[in-house]
């Protein structure tokens, strides 16, 4: 019984969120360091190379989204692609901070699928070594048929990696390869579900880092029929 109440609570939770967005269109929300956060107003607006900007801000922030085209689909944030980006700014009592997802040095995060497979490679790995890139320590598991490395899980992010380093994994014959693409304090995704008359509607999170190093989070992130502005 406890089970089927808490899981009641549950649905009752989810869809009044989502009402709650849909009965305040447009609508722009999110967790900022787990504490609930949402705009007084954001807007979106295209460049001349078609790429999809959103502003949304209150009184003392702003956060922006942009990404590579307006076509619905997921764009990778914090990777050598800056065309995909997201920025956080405030001004607070006289401070001002930014953040950003730039090209940043740090713990391994998002890494490729494998570029070269490689050969002789044990079947599993737990914890393989690896080589190459700006940084050391970072580890992965590996699933390998016939020496062939087939797939990958980061086990052990390592420290000093820069987005596009090129990593060899040890073992077999050390051919087995594939990329870093962001890092533990600038990552992570924007996603354009739906564009419908000129009214942008998707999800959103990152890991955004300021001139000191901080980090700033925002996850659970919706915007829900931005207007072109």
């Amino acid at each position: 019984m406890k089970k089927l109440i808490s899981l009641l609570a549950v649905a009752i939770l989810l869809t009044s969120c989502e009402q709650d967005i849909q009965t305040n269109t447009p609508a722009f929300q999110a967790k900022k360091n787990d504490v609930f956060w949402r705009s007084n107003n954001a807007k979106v607006s295209i460049d001349v190379d078609g790429r999809m900007i959103i502003t949304a801000y209150n009184q003392n922030e702003t956060v922006t989204l942009k990404t590579a085209s307006t076509v619905p689909g997921v764009y990778v944030l914090g990777t050598n692609n800056q065309d995909n980006f997201a920025t956080y700014s405030n001004n607070i009592n006289g401070f001002s901070d930014f953040y950003d997802t730039g090209l940043y040095s740090g713990p391994a995060f998002k890494v490729s699928s494998i570029i070269s497979n490689g050969t002789a490679y044990l079947t599993n790995a737990t914890g393989a070594q690896t080589t190459g890139g700006s940084g050391s320590g970072l580890r992965v598991a590996t699933q390998a048929t016939n020496g062939i490395v087939t797939s990958i899980t980061v086990v052990s992010r390592g420290i000093g990696y820069r987005p596009g380093d090129l990593i060899t994994i040890v073992g077999g014959n050390n051919n087995a390869t594939f990329r870093v693409l962001n890092t533990q304090q600038s990552n992570g995704e924007i996603e354009i579900e739906e564009v419908e008359n000129g009214l942008f509607t998707g999800k959103y999170k990152f890991n955004a880092v300021n001139a000191a190093g901080d980090v700033i989070n925002y996850s659970e992130g919706v915007f829900y029929k931005i207007p072109i502005g």
